[in-house]
């Protein structure tokens, strides 16, 4: 169980957002997560996300579950390797879309590094709108590398980006004001896991591009209730990574 809360000083994206309007507003992002590890390697779940900003009130976003998130064996001297899917649901207001996102997850731990990537395709499922183009996808993505300062505390840099559809990325510059730029972000990020249940992720970031936003500060709060945990798991546990 968790929250995330993202804010951006002053939102450039000139999209809108399931019909809310983003451009040029200081947005508040608050996404609530509730998962449930219906076994080691298998979780299910669920992401609702609010907004909120400069001449708006806190208001619903979006809903999305988290139909699948698969572990795969280790590839040893590779890769940790994972693949999760999420279905965004549209909201009851008129021409909203829906979306499935594929995301494919990696990880790799090297002595007291662990670099993670996370590739991330929006498929269009429907578009009340306008005629629903599942294909190609857009894609963003999300990397970090982290360096474990200690078992309970990494510092790491991290980069984000939404770069369009996959078979004609959007230019990285171009018109103010434009919605067809590349958003991309780098923050520098703490992780800090407080007692055995709590993780706790606090990051400042900045915009690269016209289409980001200059600041972004972001937190994240996690519980883990470890229900069925036991003292062979937490050893097993150890050699585990922690994908996200």
């Amino acid at each position: 169980m968790g929250t995330w809360q993202s804010v951006l000083l002053p939102s450039k994206s000139g999209e809108a957002a399931f019909n809310h309007s983003e451009y040029n507003q200081d947005i508040l992002f608050s996404t609530y997560v509730l998962e449930f590890g219906v076994t080691d390697w298998w979780t299910l779940g669920t992401y609702v996300d609010f907004m909120s900003g400069a001449g708006q009130g806190y208001s619903y976003l979006q809903t999305r579950a988290i139909t699948s998130r698969i572990r795969f064996p280790r590839i040893p001297d590779f890769i940790d390797p994972a693949i999760q899917i999420e279905y965004w649901v549209p909201t009851g207001a008129a021409n909203n879309p829906s979306f499935l996102d594929l995301i494919l997850i990696g990880e790799k731990k090297v002595g007291r590094f662990v670099f993670d990537i996370n590739s991330s395709f929006f498929f269009e499922t429907a578009n009340p709108g306008g005629a629903a183009e599942g294909i190609p996808p857009d894609m963003e993505y999300a990397g970090g590398l982290y360096y474990l300062l200690a078992d309970n505390v990494n510092f790491g840099v991290e980069a984000f980006g939404a770069l369009g559809p996959v078979t004609a990325m959007l230019p990285f510059g171009g018109p103010v004001g434009s919605a067809n730029i590349q958003q991309n972000y780098i923050f520098q990020s703490w992780n800090f896991a407080i007692g055995d249940h709590i993780d706790w992720n606090v990051g400042v970031g900045t915009g690269l591009t016209q289409a980001s936003a200059p600041f972004v500060f972001k937190t994240i709060f996690e519980y883990h209730f470890k229900p069925f945990g036991s003292q062979e798991e937490g050893e097993q546990y150890k050699e585990e990574q922690n994908i996200h």
